[in-house]
């Protein structure tokens, strides 16, 4: 099996973590609120043995996507796989500029240019060095009993033989009647719980959303953990959250700042 999306050297960290006892946090999807995330790290109260793996999503739309990229980049306990976002980003300002205009003025790529300078100039020159950071980031991260993908899995084909496009952008995971891996628990992010309806899905009324269809140990066997920091009726209580693999533990800050795009 070709395994270039994954990085093996993050998947034997974070196991040997858990092996060892200490907590693994998982975080949905951030999208600029670097404020937002700095409090939840400290809700988190990370010892130094602790790790954190974010889904992906970490720009677009709120105020500061270079803190957050910043912090998970230079930080030795926090880690993250690639979103949809951070990879129409990279499209977005190849040599093509491939989904320029889409990132730009649809789903909050000038947010994150604005964070990254004053002049246009300087934003796109910052934007373009950080796809050294970005490409590489994994789209898959597996563990002994847990998988890791920004927006789940297709449940039309055998999760081993998935592509990025399904990694990153499918929204079926959560409309599986059997587990769609039998030994590991799914955690993904990409479809806000607060609307799941729109997919015939009953949301969650708080926290999380954790699948009632049950691994044998179990556990559920999804679970999505993207509160909608981005959703702009107050109504749905935008928020991120992050979730604790071996408690199964829940911590969350509600949105401080606007949505920029």
């Amino acid at each position: 099996m070709n395994q270039s999306h994954r990085d093996l050297i993050l998947e034997r960290t974070l196991q040997e973590t858990l092996d060892k006892g200490n907590s693994v946090w998982i975080v949905g999807d951030i999208h600029g609120y670097f404020e937002e995330f700095q409090q939840l790290l400290v809700k988190l109260d990370l010892s130094d043995d602790d790790a954190v793996l974010c889904l992906g999503d970490l720009i677009d739309r709120g105020p500061d996507s270079q803190g957050v990229l910043s912090m998970v980049r230079d930080s030795k306990r926090i880690f993250s796989i690639k979103g949809n976002h951070e990879h129409i980003m990279s499209q977005a300002l190849s040599r093509r500029g491939h989904r320029n205009d889409f990132w730009i003025n649809k789903i909050g790529g000038r947010a994150t240019l604005e964070s990254m300078g004053e002049t246009e100039r300087e934003q796109r020159e910052t934007a373009t060095e950080w796809l050294e950071f970005i490409d590489k980031l994994p789209t898959e991260v597996i563990l002994d009993r847990f998988r890791f993908a920004h927006s789940g899995y297709s449940l039309e084909f055998p999760l081993d033989e998935q592509t990025d496009e399904q990694r990153l952008r499918s929204r079926e995971v959560f409309r599986a009647s059997t587990p769609p891996d039998p030994i590991r628990q799914i955690v993904a992010g990409h479809t806000p719980v607060q609307t799941l309806s729109k997919f015939d899905v009953e949301p969650p009324p708080s926290g999380i959303w954790r699948s009632p269809v049950s691994l044998k140990d179990g556990r559920a066997s999804a679970v999505l953990i993207d509160t909608g920091i981005v959703l702009r009726d107050p109504n749905h209580r935008p928020r991120i959250s992050a979730y604790e693999l071996q408690t199964q533990r829940v911590e969350e800050v509600e949105r401080i700042n606007q949505i920029l795009t």
